[in-house]
C-alpha cells in the first residue's frame, strides 16, 4: 500500500505542477487574430472605407461600455469612426464565451489601442446584460 501511495506521489506530483504553469499563451491574441483581424488587420488599422479601424479609433473610445455588445451581437453599419463613415454591418460572435470577449478586449486596449481600458470578466458580463435590455 505505501509504495503504491509513493508511485502515485511521483507520477501525479509533477502533472499536478505543471498544471498550475500558466502556459505563457495569450488567448486574447489569438482569439483576436481568429475573429476580428481579417477585417480589422492585424494591428488594428482596418482596411480604408469598408473596415474601421481599431487603432486610436475615437468611437471605440467613446462607446468603451459597450465593446463586449459589440463584439457579441455586432452592427448595422452607420458607424462613425475617426471622422470616417463605415456602411458595412459586422456580423455578432454569438459563439464567443464572455471570457473570450474580455481577452479579446483587452487584447486590443494593450496592443492596438492604449487609450481603452482594461476590463474585468464581470465588466463584460455587466455589458452584455445591459445591451440585451
Amino acid at each position: 500500500m505505501k509504495l503504491a501511495r509513493t508511485f502515485l506521489y511521483i507520477i501525479l506530483g509533477p502533472v499536478i505542477v505543471c498544471s498550475c504553469i500558466p502556459s505563457g499563451r495569450d488567448y486574447g491574441k489569438e482569439m483576436y487574430e481568429e475573429k476580428c483581424a481579417n477585417c480589422h488587420g492585424i494591428e488594428g488599422d482596418g482596411l480604408q472605407q469598408l473596415y474601421p479601424p481599431l487603432k486610436n479609433a475615437d468611437y471605440l473610445e467613446q462607446n468603451q461600455d459597450k465593446l463586449a455588445c459589440l463584439i457579441r451581437f455586432g452592427t448595422q453599419g452607420g458607424l462613425v469612426v475617426n471622422g470616417v463613415k463605415f456602411e458595412g454591418k459586422m456580423e455578432g460572435q454569438h459563439l464567443l464565451s464572455d471570457v473570450d470577449i474580455h481577452n479579446i478586449i483587452n487584447y486590443i486596449s494593450k496592443n492596438i489601442n492604449p487609450n481603452l481600458k482594461q476590463v474585468t470578466i464581470t465588466e463584460v458580463g455587466d455589458q452584455l446584460i445591459d445591451c440585451k435590455e
